[in-house]
């Protein structure tokens, strides 16, 4: 039951990389696109220019809302981020708390686990618990890496959301001015 649970946990972790590397890139492709319209910008300018009063309000309730939308997606990405690191600082602990451990007994506690063995049988069920501790061991080393790159991804979104913030902030500023 709980190989289940730690399966479906690591699986489940895999998945929220790929759902946070879809959002990466999705985020990536904003800025693109938010770069391509800055290179539009004087075309714009000279649109709004021409038409001051509705293509001015037009385009500035349209910044207003795509910055309050981006706004939301900062709270939410920052929530996760907190979240993450979390999750990251609880596995680190519990990692160095199994490290410790294995430090503490060192080889000689694995020895003397299968030494005192009282028959052949229990020598084996031993090597099994022994075998399951260092899968277990394994899952959280993996675990641990995986919540490293959620954290990562997820630092990398939210950078990249306040960059296009600002961006959007300055071109809503520029119209306003005009």
């Amino acid at each position: 039951m709980i190989a289940l649970l730690i399966a479906l946990s690591s699986n489940g972790s895999a998945q929220t990389i790929k759902v946070l590397e879809a959002r990466l890139k999705a985020e990536q492709a904003a800025m693109d696109s938010l770069k391509t319209r800055d290179l539009q910008t004087p075309q714009v300018s000279s649109e709004v220019s021409a038409q001051p009063d509705e293509k001015t309000q037009d385009i500035s309730l349209n910044l207003t809302e795509e910055i309050n939308s981006l706004k939301i997606e900062i709270n939410r990405t920052e929530q996760q981020l907190r979240l993450a690191e979390s999750q990251l600082k609880n596995r680190e602990q519990n990692i160095a708390q199994r490290a410790r451990e294995i430090y503490k007994i060192g080889r000689q506690g694995t020895l003397s686990v299968l030494f005192s063995a009282k028959s052949l049988r229990d020598a084996a069920q031993r090597m099994l618990y022994l075998s399951r501790l260092k899968d277990q061991d394994q899952r959280d080393v993996q675990a641990l890496q995986a919540a490293r790159k959620r954290g990562n991804i997820l630092f990398t979104i939210l950078s990249s959301q306040k960059r296009r913030q600002q961006i959007l902030k300055r071109r809503h500023e520029q119209i306003l001015k005009r």
